[in-house]
């Protein structure tokens, strides 16, 4: 009798991407404690933040080279699967030596492979939305709920003895789990190549005023925002007195409260329009720190924290805007510019001032300088600014 082939595991397409999302942004929870590592063992706050902006500076070198190489790929998929595998690589090693020149030595290297994953993976689950059809909502809602059960499985081994070291093993057996999946999804390649039609040059992007514009306001807002998120595990457990394992259970709480925004992301852009809709959420970005400057106990912070889906529905206005205003050539690169942008040059400043501001005067008074920039930037743009129509592609692959 013949043998029978295998059959090849199949998953229907959009499911594939919910999967991934869902073990994707379980990679985020464990970066929530890396700061509060470097803190326990005995760097100061300047240090740092010359530790993640010296990262980020030079993962802002490579974030353009990145786009632009993934635009023109045969697979982006394959592409997604290296840098996850060599950042899986790359974490745990920091914890060999408790030497500030080597943990930067080792977190550069980690952080020009970790920055481009999140707009790679935005560019091929919001390409992929687009092409079938499917709200990209969910997608990205499929991330806050993984983010929300890891969440509550690292926020119990943080509080284990060495558990923070611990929360760095955990980051590569998801890296693992997330590389497997991978393997489920569609390939997703680049269009920039002549075999695909006419190539577009990346540089076009940097003559378009309306995503100038754009991401000039993702600098500015980002930069407040950063000043206050990278030092609020620090403010939350330091300076408040709360435990690691509470700052867990925050963050795991905090992501299932995003799940039903996330769900509804794409209807609300529609209904409310860009700019109403990014005037909203920054003007509550920056009550949000108003607040964290005025509270006086955990419990606050806690309900505060709870808001943070208006970050993440922020990031999502940003991507799915720039994918309507860019041909099919340049999904990834317009991704990777704004996510180095809003990621890297607003996390570059923030750490580096931040982290001496909050040397000089304590992370309290960040708060209340983040809450005026985050108001002033948004009612400057959205009033006088942000007027151009993003119903119309700007960048056409006939141009």
């Amino acid at each position: 009798m013949t043998a029978q082939p295998r059959r090849k595991l199949s998953v229907p397409p959009y499911v594939s991407f919910l999967l991934f999302n869902l073990v994707f942004f379980m990679m985020d929870t464990t970066g929530s404690y890396f700061q509060i590592y470097l803190n326990d063992i005995g760097l100061n706050k300047t240090m740092i933040g010359t530790i993640t902006g010296t990262a980020s500076l030079v993962a802002l070198i490579f974030q353009p080279f990145f786009g632009v190489l993934t635009d023109s790929a045969p697979s982006k998929n394959r592409i997604l699967q290296l840098l996850v595998i060599l950042t899986a690589v790359l974490y745990p090693l920091i914890l060999v030596s408790k030497s500030a020149a080597y943990i930067l030595v080792i977190y550069v290297l980690y952080t020009i492979f970790r920055n481009f994953q999140h707009p790679l993976n935005t560019t091929m689950s919001v390409e992929f939305s687009e092409r079938s059809g499917r709200p990209y909502g969910p997608i990205r809602m499929m991330g806050a709920v993984g983010y929300a059960l890891m969440m509550s499985l690292v926020g119990v081994v943080s509080a284990q003895e060495q558990g923070v070291e611990k929360t760095f093993f955990l980051y590569s057996g998801v890296c693992l789990v997330n590389v497997l999946l991978i393997f489920l999804m569609p390939t997703m390649k680049g269009y920039n190549r002549r075999s695909e039609g006419k190539r577009i040059s990346p540089l076009t992007l940097l003559r378009s005023r309306p995503i100038l514009t754009l991401m000039l306001f993702q600098i500015l807002l980002g930069v407040s925002n950063s000043i206050c998120r990278n030092y609020f595990g620090i403010y939350f457990t330091d300076d408040m007195g709360g435990s690691n394992q509470l700052y867990g259970t925050m963050l795991s709480v905090a992501a299932a409260v995003e799940i039903p925004f996330l769900f509804m992301a794409d209807r609300f852009l529609k209904k409310l329009g860009a700019r109403r809709m990014l005037f909203i959420l920054g003007i509550v970005t920056s009550i949000r720190w108003f607040v964290c400057f005025l509270a006086q106990n955990t419990a606050t912070l806690f309900g505060v924290y709870c808001l943070n889906f208006i970050n993440i529905l922020e990031t999502i206005t940003y991507s799915l805007l720039l994918s309507r205003m860019v041909a099919p050539q340049l999904k990834t690169s317009v991704q990777t510019l704004s996510a180095t942008i809003q990621n890297v040059v607003s996390i570059l400043i923030s750490s580096y001032l931040g982290g001496f501001l909050a040397d000089l005067v304590g992370i309290r008074p960040l708060f209340l300088a983040g809450g005026i920039l985050s108001a002033a930037v948004t009612v400057i743009f959205c009033t006088f600014v942000l007027k151009f129509d993003v119903e119309k592609p700007i960048l056409d692959a006939n141009e």
